[in-house]
């Protein structure tokens, strides 16, 4: 009878270890089970699992977690004794996971955390680790075919606006040959009002061919060494009255020292127009509209600037999509941001924009110097 109470100890101390272990693969397996609903995204699979981890421990109400990644926290570190893993991703430490009790917690009988919970902890460290791998590595094959998809309707697109511009270049040309030889003969003023409305309507639709041609590749590039402030000059010079009309204050900065660039001349005069009649659409009378240049770092930078109304932060990565506009039906085609973008990468430059909604937008472009 002297052995039962030892006996006793024993058998209640194996079930106390079984229970901890259940509780320990309970908690590995609804970690696994979140693993599987990858189709929500990182960050609530990252909640999921805070939430899920204190049923493997010991003390589960009193247990508290903090996850951080990539300077993100979820859950919640306190002070009081902690356990700890970094989370390895692809052998870069990008994180860590922490478990622990308050301070102010009452310590029962037995360490505060078993051997066991140590390897638990670690363990999930792992699966947090691969989680987060594969995550990422869906998101690289999502983009990368969803660039593959763009790149397909790009080049559809580029085709079929190359026919479109060419069917509608003939009937236009007639129509404005036709319109100007008629003006030539005609005395009475409404029927040249009327005459000139026709006219600056076919140059209009003549205007929209050319931005086709231009995205759909069909115009020949000549680039030759040019002085790319003698190419601003003029493009303002031509655009001045329309600035005059909307009743802008249009100033430049053109750097004194800047270096000739490899341009074609025609391409680059219709990326200045587009972007400061752009500029002029988007501010309102009595703003401001500057046109800089600068040379550093080997390269020549054009900086189109407005106080208008900037440019929505949903739309800044759509703006130089084909065919995208936030202007009403029948006043933008959305060809103009997506031409600049085409003529300035074939130039093997860069363009980048940078808005405050209500402040103003910036139009920056990079052409490397030869």
């Amino acid at each position: 009878m002297g052995d039962d109470p030892g006996r006793a100890r024993l058998v209640a101390g194996a079930d106390e270890r079984l229970r901890e272990r259940i509780k320990e693969l309970g908690c590995l397996y609804a970690v696994a089970r979140i693993a599987q609903t990858q189709d929500l995204g990182l960050e609530p699979m990252l909640v999921a699992i805070v939430r899920t981890l204190p049923q493997g421990w010991q003390h589960p109400d009193d247990l508290w977690v903090s996850l951080q990644l990539d300077g993100h926290e979820y859950g919640t570190r306190k002070s009081g004794p902690t356990l700890q893993q970094h989370i390895q991703v692809e052998s870069e430490v990008r994180g860590t996971l922490a478990v622990g009790y308050p301070e102010d917690r009452t310590q029962g009988p037995g360490p505060q955390f078993l051997t066991e919970e140590e390897q638990l902890l670690e363990r999930l460290a792992i699966e947090v680790a691969t989680i987060v791998e594969r995550q990422e590595k869906r998101e690289r094959q999502r983009l990368f075919e969803a660039r593959m998809q763009q790149q397909d309707r790009l080049n559809v697109l580029g085709e079929l606006t190359a026919g479109i511009a060419h069917e509608l270049n003939t009937p236009l040309g007639n129509v404005l040959g036709y319109a100007e030889l008629l003006m030539a003969g005609e005395v009475d003023k409404e029927r040249r009002d009327d005459l000139q409305r026709i006219i600056d309507s076919a140059l209009t639709g003549r205007e929209v061919v050319k931005r086709l041609m231009y995205f759909s590749c069909e115009m020949p590039s000549q680039f030759r060494m040019q002085d790319l402030n003698g190419v601003v000059a003029g493009v303002l010079r031509l655009l001045h009255r329309q600035v005059e009309k909307a009743r802008l204050v249009l100033r430049t900065d053109l750097s004194k020292t800047l270096p000739k660039v490899r341009i074609d001349r025609v391409q680059v005069e219709q990326v200045i127009t587009n972007l400061v009649l752009n500029a002029v659409a988007a501010t309102a009378p009595g703003g401001e509209l500057l046109v800089s240049t600068e040379a550093k770092d080997g390269a020549v930078y054009l900086c189109v600037e407005d106080t208008g109304q900037g440019i929505a932060p949903e739309h800044i990565r759509k703006i130089f999509q084909p065919f995208f506009t936030t202007k009403p039906p029948g006043v933008g085609t959305g060809l103009g941001l997506s031409v600049v973008h085409g003529i300035i990468k074939g130039h093997g430059g860069d363009i980048s924009v940078e808005s405050r909604s209500g402040k103003g937008t910036a139009f920056t472009i990079t052409l490397p110097v030869e």
